[in-house]
């Protein structure tokens, strides 16, 4: 089969050059060439708009105008071609001109062999391929619906697309240069160097959920996925950043709506059912009296009735004090934890320990942030206690570094599974540390137990 043959356009007022540029393609024994020619700039310029052909030569001098026009020109329109520039003579200028002005590469006559020649005609077909390739991909990239930049080791914003002008509200001019801190600030610092950075480091790729203040009026989400890239011998990272905002309110108000009507359940539970429970215990206590006298077997299984009515009613207030931590909202953060520590050891037998601080600083914590912490803690101990058979759970609070510190540890049997992807209970947990702005963390083997660990901003 005859292999299609490589169309090249002269344009060149020198017929000439055309019978030179024709026989030095005919020496070439590697591919086809078939040339054409025209002199006349306005047809040269027709044929490059519409790329009728594969590669354009294009002498320097084109009677008044010159090649650098039609260069130019084929620029502004932003239409790629494997453009050429041929000159009379070797001139530094005017090999600069040419490549500003979009050629692929500059030949100067009378200099050129035939596997010069046709080496450069590759090469500029390749590039341009090359160059219309990016180009696509750069205007994707431009207008992709999520935000895409690249940021340099140090922190320094190289690129910013119209999907980070769009997300952040920052226009790519007053983004470039400057750090990536500063455009997207938090009171408790961006995570990028301390948290991003290390996880790229260990596992080649980071995935975080990032909180952002831009201009310091309203909140923004972003899930980024940040991988390393090296461009132009400058170390840096580019973010793929989905917009989430909207889903993360919607998931605090969802929150919200859960905590209140939990709070009404377990208001239900112990006005309603407690004080039912409470109401049948004693009308079975007078049942059990009147029996006793003259039916002493009826009596004793009405007293076991009312036992059981009475181990209901504890139960009952211990779900409800669940369900409405009135400790926390009375006493505060620190009290609700050692009491629910002394629930556990009461409840379930487990030696719970708490070693929470008396720290001022505690008890300035949100109401937000306190009952996401307190429940992070009550389900990580429930889980302990029912799913890891653990015997000793230590629970601990403290202030280290701005972060308020979460820590519960169990010896029970651990997790053989990626605790990422282990239970309904493990992804609440992560939620809701993700909702106060937090890092939640699990460590866990099989037989060495569970290290469930959650940081927060001390101001967020």
């Amino acid at each position: 089969m005859t292999p299609t043959p490589v169309s090249i356009l002269l344009i060149d007022d020198d017929e000439d050059e055309y019978v030179l540029h024709r026989d030095l393609l005919a020496e070439s024994s590697r591919e086809l060439y078939e040339l054409s020619w025209t002199a006349d700039y306005a047809e040269g310029l027709a044929d490059l708009t519409a790329g009728r052909h594969d590669a354009y030569l294009i002498d320097y001098r084109l009677g008044d105008k010159t090649g650098l026009e039609l260069l130019r020109t084929m620029k502004e329109a932003g239409i790629d071609r494997a453009m050429i520039i041929l000159t009379g003579q070797t001139d530094a200028a005017v090999d600069q001109s040419a490549m500003e002005s979009g050629a692929s590469d500059y030949l100067v006559k009378g200099e050129t062999n035939s596997a010069e020649l046709t080496r450069t005609i590759r090469y500029a077909i390749e590039r341009c391929r090359i160059l219309s390739r990016l180009r696509v991909q750069a205007e994707i990239l431009r207008n992709v619906h999520d935000a895409v930049f690249y940021v340099t080791a140090e922190g320094i914003v190289r690129d910013w697309n119209e999907g980070a002008v769009r997300i952040f509200g920052v226009a790519r001019e007053a983004a470039m240069g400057r750090l990536i801190t500063e455009i997207c600030p938090h009171p408790s610092g961006h995570p990028f160097f301390r948290t991003i950075i290390p996880a790229i480091r260990k596992h080649g790729v980071a995935e975080e959920l990032i909180h952002c203040l831009p201009g310091g009026a309203r909140d923004v989400y972003v899930r980024a996925k940040v991988t390393p890239m090296h461009r132009q011998g400058e170390e840096g990272y580019v973010f793929c950043a989905s917009d989430v905002t909207k889903e993360k309110l919607l998931e605090a108000e969802l929150v919200r709506i859960s905590e209140n009507e939990q709070r009404r359940i377990g208001q239900d539970i112990h006005d309603d059912l407690c004080s039912q429970l409470s109401g049948i215990g004693c009308l079975t206590k007078v049942l059990e009296h009147r029996l006793r006298e003259f039916h002493a077997e009826e009596a004793e299984l009405m007293a076991g009735i009312t036992e059981m009515v009475s181990q209901a009613g504890t139960k009952a207030r211990e779900i409800a004090k669940g369900l409405v931590p009135t400790v926390l909202e009375t006493q505060g953060l620190v009290l609700a934890l050692r009491e629910l520590a002394s629930r556990g050891r009461e409840l379930f037998g487990a030696n719970c320990i708490a070693t929470v601080p008396d720290d001022d600083r505690l008890e300035q914590i949100s109401d937000a942030i306190s009952i996401q912490i307190y429940r992070i803690a009550q389900e990580a101990m429930t889980n302990a206690i029912r799913h890891s058979d653990a015997e000793l759970i230590e629970l601990s609070l403290k202030i280290i570094d701005g972060f308020i510190e979460l820590s519960i540890c169990d010896n029970g049997r651990g997790m053989s599974r990626d605790p990422g992807d282990t239970g309904m209970g493990l992804m609440t947990m992560r939620r809701r540390a993700e909702m106060i702005g937090g890092e939640f963390s699990i460590q866990t083997s099989p037989g060495d137990g569970n290290h469930i660990r959650c940081r927060v901003p001390l101001f967020s």
